[in-house]
């Protein structure tokens, strides 16, 4: 009797994993893409974007409760870049990385020469809060979408 309990139970809890795995792999809720509106597939790459990183990104929220991300933005060559803007979508490392954005967001500065400046900006999300991935789980993507006169850069 109690082999043929230890196997009725083994036999369910197997039926369960397999229920809760396929039903997770189908796909069937709703996505959380998040579509940066000014990235535009195809477009360029600007002569600068392998110059700039983003960089120590933290989520937060502003005074009126709407997340905003901080984050820091080098530029790593020896030009002056004026008007450097940017459209930045924020990849969490996770399961779902390939398929969900956790947010977006956009930035338009001025960068010294081997400039590293603290910046903040609204984070355009569909996730609350709590369901952002952590800090060291994120991983951005960036593309310039207002480079400054081509300079000379060093290098090229």
């Amino acid at each position: 009797m109690t082999v043929l309990f230890a196997v009725a139970f083994v036999a369910v809890v197997a039926g369960v994993y397999w229920l809760v795995g396929t039903r997770r792999g189908s796909g069937s809720g709703p996505s959380s893409t998040v579509e940066s509106p000014s990235a535009k597939p195809g477009a360029p790459v600007s002569p600068v974007q392998k110059f700039i990183e983003v960089s120590s990104i933290r989520f937060d929220e502003d005074a009126k409760k709407k997340p905003k991300v901080r984050f820091v933005l080098t530029n790593h060559s020896g030009t002056f870049l004026e008007g450097i803007a940017g459209n930045v979508t924020i990849w969490g490392r996770t399961r779902k990385s390939e398929e969900e954005a956790a947010g977006t967001f956009t930035f338009k500065t001025d960068l010294k020469p081997f400039e590293a400046k603290d910046l903040d900006a609204p984070l355009n999300t569909k996730l609350q809060m709590v369901e952002l991935p952590d800090w060291q789980n994120v991983s951005p993507d960036l593309q310039i979408t207002v480079p400054p006169p081509p300079p000379a850069l060093p290098g090229q």
